[in-house]
């Protein structure tokens, strides 16, 4: 039996699964159906939210889908911001854009101070689906673009909502925009902490300010460590361990681990027609496909492999037809792990671009008693996917990986450092610089 976890089937699967849900925690579900709003993650912070009926939300650097949503003020860069809708009538969209905080809380500047233009604006771009089982009308949004201009650097949200309710919005993502007015040099390598050496991977690094002014750098400066996508594991408390003349350092020893984890699983439905490796079946349950997954292995006692993957990303992508943004269809996809018994101390999750880095219900799996196995089902457009699961034990915010997916200091990951600036005569933070780097590529062995 497959424990179908989402408040988005759509019609006609929505109403015949919406009583399912309705169990002994029914009121708290139906007030969320009835909004029409999926779940927010567990962990806090994260400033996402996503209507039930829009699926398949990317925002990365134009012309470059596998980017992050990063860009520079300086000459200003775009952004395309890409989603589905699943409706047979498109919407009158508009989109607005919030400057924030660091902590994704409202800056509190004035629309005129961060923006130059008038918002908001339309969201004119759109398709519809063609020849794929479930309708869909794929929105397209290129900004910063002729109708609004960015001005300042820091942490932004785009909100997109329906004409006349934009306290209602069906879709927020974020994004950063970055002055790079400073030098972030990363150095990332195995732990000199004999316990986690196997396991961890430590990023120093350094700021170079030769031409940016910085007084008081304990109190002016923030620096926030992300690892690939993910929300839940951040670092974002540490202050410079030295400060040199135009130059900041962070040379920690345990305050900058992160856990290595493993190379992420993977999963191609880019066809109907052809069963790739993992995917045990594929079947038409008119009038929707259904990919059944063989069941995963649990990888946190075997050695490592390196594997080249997308550090957690996918992309869209159809076999048989030209256009993947309309023509590629959704299917559910249904994955499993055997486990002799379940878990009493947290959830388990399947995690990555696919869930959009949330620990949420969409994404969290259900024991199956007859079947020993955990399972659950997630409605994706075809394409190539990245995975993990990831555990959450009760009370807290930051998932574990060792668990089922193993913890190994070699493993590739991404790094994004993110540095802040406000003086004291600032009334906003400043996103000074950013950097990218690979373990694999900035990596220093020892």
């Amino acid at each position: 039996m497959v424990y179908f976890n989402r408040f988005d089937l759509p019609h006609p699967l929505y109403k015949s699964f919406k009583s399912f849900f309705l169990n002994k925690k029914g009121l708290l579900l139906a007030i969320l159906v009835s909004l029409n709003i999926t779940t927010q993650a567990s962990t806090s912070q994260i400033p996402t939210q996503t209507a039930s009926h829009i699926h398949t939300v990317q925002v990365y650097k134009k012309g470059w889908n596998m980017s992050y949503p990063i860009i520079n003020l300086y000459p200003q860069e775009q952004l395309t911001l890409e989603f589905d809708d699943f409706a047979y009538d498109s919407k009158n969209y508009q989109y607005s854009i919030v400057h924030c905080t660091s902590d994704w809380e409202p800056s509190g500047l004035m629309q005129t101070e961060y923006i130059d233009g008038f918002m908001p604006n339309a969201v004119e771009d759109y398709a519809y689906s063609f020849n794929t089982t479930f309708d869909y009308i794929h929105y397209t949004l290129d900004f910063p673009n002729d109708d609004i201009k960015l001005k300042v650097s820091g942490n932004y949200l785009i909100k997109i909502f329906e004409l006349g309710y934009e306290d209602e919005p069906i879709l927020v993502r974020p994004f950063y925009v970055s002055e790079q007015a400073v030098s972030i040099i990363p150095r990332i390598k195995y732990t000199g902490n004999a316990n986690y050496r196997a396991s961890m991977q430590e990023l120093n690094f350094s700021i170079q300010h030769p031409n940016f002014r910085i007084d008081n750098p304990r109190d002016e400066v923030k620096v926030v460590l992300q690892q690939n996508g993910r929300w839940d594991n951040r670092i974002d408390d540490l202050k410079p361990l030295f400060i040199r003349h135009q130059e900041l350092d962070y040379s920690y020893n345990h305050e900058n681990l992160f856990d290595g984890g493993n190379e992420y699983r993977w999963l191609d439905i880019r066809s109907t027609r052809f069963a790739p490796e993992h995917v045990a079946n594929i079947e038409f349950f008119d009038p929707h496909y259904h990919f059944t997954l063989f069941p995963d292995n649990l990888r946190g006692k075997k050695p490592y492999f390196y594997r080249e993957d997308f550090n957690g990303k996918y992309y869209i992508e159809v076999k048989e037809y030209p256009d993947a943004t309309i023509e590629a269809d959704y299917a559910y996809v249904h994955f499993k792990l055997p486990l002799q018994a379940p878990l009493v101390d947290g959830d388990l999750y399947v995690v990555g671009g696919l869930s959009n880095w949330l620990l949420n219900d969409n994404n969290r799996m259900r024991y199956n008693l007859n079947t020993h196995t955990y399972e659950t089902t997630l409605l994706l457009k075809q394409g190539f996917y990245n995975y993990q699961y990831l555990f959450l034990e009760n009370n807290t915010t930051r998932a574990e990986v060792e668990r089922f997916e193993g913890n190994y200091g070699q493993t590739e990951n991404d790094y994004i450092i993110y540095v802040y600036y406000k003086s004291f005569s600032d009334n906003y933070e400043r996103l000074i610089g950013v950097n990218i780097s690979n373990s694999l590529k900035h990596s220093i062995k020892q």
